[in-house]
C-alpha cells in the first residue's frame, strides 16, 4: 500500500470525465418541454455534480416538488440517449485506476448520477471500480452518506479513505465523512472558492504524481 490512503474514491462529472454536453442536451430539452426560458450555458455547467432536483431549483429559483420531479423525468428521459455516448473520460483516468490497483490501494466512484449509466460509461473505458456508489444507493452529496457507505463496503474507517472531487459539494461531503480530500480544478468551481486548507490538483495525471510522491515519502 502506498501512503496513508487505503481506498481512493472519486467524483465522476468534472473528476473522472465530462458529460457536459449530455447534461446542457438534457438540462436544455427539459426546461424547453416544461416551457421554462433557457439559461446560459455557463449557468448550467454550474449544476453539474448536483441532484436534479437541486439543478432545477438553482437554475429556475423554484423549490415546488412538482417542478422538481417532472424536470427529473425529462432529464432523464433525453439523458437515457445521449449521456452514456457524449461521455468522455479524462486523460490518465484508466491508467490511475490501474495504478492504484498495482498499489493495493481500492479506488471506487461516489456520485450524485445515475447508476447504470455512469458504470455504462466506466465498463465502456475498461474501468472496474472496487466500488460504485450513485444517490440512487445513498443520500446524495453535500451529504457524507454515500461516501460512508463505500467506506463500509471496502470495510475501511473515513480516515482511510481520500476522496476525490471538483466541487464544493464534493468538499463539504468529504469534510462532514471525515476521510481526506483533494479538489481537482477541472470544474467549474475556481481554486479560490475552495477551503484554503483544501489540496488543489490541476488533474488526473498530476494527481497520480501526487500520490506516488506520498507514496515515496
Amino acid at each position: 500500500m502506498t501512503g496513508r490512503w487505503s481506498a481512493v474514491l472519486f467524483d465522476f462529472d468534472y473528476t473522472l470525465g465530462d458529460t457536459e454536453r449530455g447534461i446542457v442536451a438534457s438540462t436544455r430539452y427539459a426546461l424547453e418541454q416544461m416551457g421554462l426560458s433557457q439559461p446560459p450555458e455557463g449557468e448550467i455547467r454550474r449544476t453539474i455534480g448536483m441532484t436534479l432536483e437541486r439543478s432545477f431549483t438553482a437554475l429556475t429559483g423554484s423549490t415546488d416538488p412538482a417542478g422538481q420531479a417532472e424536470f427529473s423525468r425529462l432529464f432523464n428521459e433525453k439523458a437515457e440517449e445521449v449521456m452514456v455516448d457524449s461521455a468522455v473520460l479524462y486523460p490518465g483516468a484508466r491508467e490511475l485506476f490501474d495504478w492504484l490497483e498495482t498499489q493495493g490501494i481500492a479506488a471506487g466512484v461516489v456520485t450524485n448520477k445515475n447508476r447504470p449509466r455512469i458504470a455504462a460509461i466506466l465498463e465502456r473505458a475498461g474501468i472496474s471500480p472496487a466500488v460504485l456508489v450513485s444517490a440512487q444507493d445513498a443520500v446524495p452529496k453535500p451529504a457524507p452518506d454515500g461516501i460512508l457507505l463505500a467506506a463500509r463496503s471496502l470495510r475501511l474507517p473515513p480516515e482511510q479513505v481520500l476522496y476525490i472531487g471538483d466541487s464544493l459539494t464534493d468538499e463539504a461531503a468529504a469534510r462532514a465523512a471525515g476521510c481526506g480530500f483533494i479538489a481537482l480544478t477541472t470544474g467549474a468551481t475556481l481554486p479560490e472558492e475552495f477551503a484554503p486548507d483544501t489540496e488543489l490538483c490541476e488533474n488526473l495525471i498530476a494527481l497520480r504524481e501526487r500520490l506516488e510522491q506520498e507514496g515515496r515519502a
